[in-house]
């Protein structure tokens, strides 16, 4: 009896270059949709004005800073996802504590930073009256 080959089949070039992983292409999208992100905030805000003569964008400027937020808040997710991928079969692998642990480390964490609030509150009124009372003294 002949030995039957299997036939391998033919994918595409093209179809395998997307699917493979590019980190330094992900790094360049991220930051150009970073860039894209902050521009299109900095017209929804006012802080970058769009000419009325720029033709459909200079019309209605806030929409189209929101399909550019929109898209680029999107583009964002999609270009930090293969850098998060890596960190799901972790999360699976830890130890989750209990529901009272958890929530006295919370309750720890929470007086840490009230107590520390407060301190540096008390500090900003005392350092406030020394300033305020030297400079009464001089003038």
């Amino acid at each position: 009896m002949a030995i039957k080959e299997k036939k391998e089949e033919q994918t595409s070039r093209i179809w395998e270059y997307i699917t493979t992983e590019h980190k330094w292409e992900n790094y360049a999208f991220m930051f150009l949709s970073i860039a894209v992100l902050i521009l299109g905030v900095f017209i929804l805000n006012g802080t970058i004005s769009v000419k009325s003569t720029v033709p459909i964008i200079g019309s209605f400027p806030k929409a189209f800073a929101t399909i550019i937020v929109v898209i680029a808040s999107l583009s964002l997710v999609y270009a930090v996802y293969p850098f998060v991928k890596v960190a799901f079969p972790e999360l699976k692998k830890v130890t989750w504590p209990g529901k009272n642990l958890f929530l006295g480390n919370t309750l720890k964490v929470f007086v840490f930073l009230i107590v520390f609030t407060l301190l540096y509150l008390m500090y900003d009124v005392l350092v406030s009256e020394l300033i305020s009372g030297i400079l009464n003294i001089k003038g």
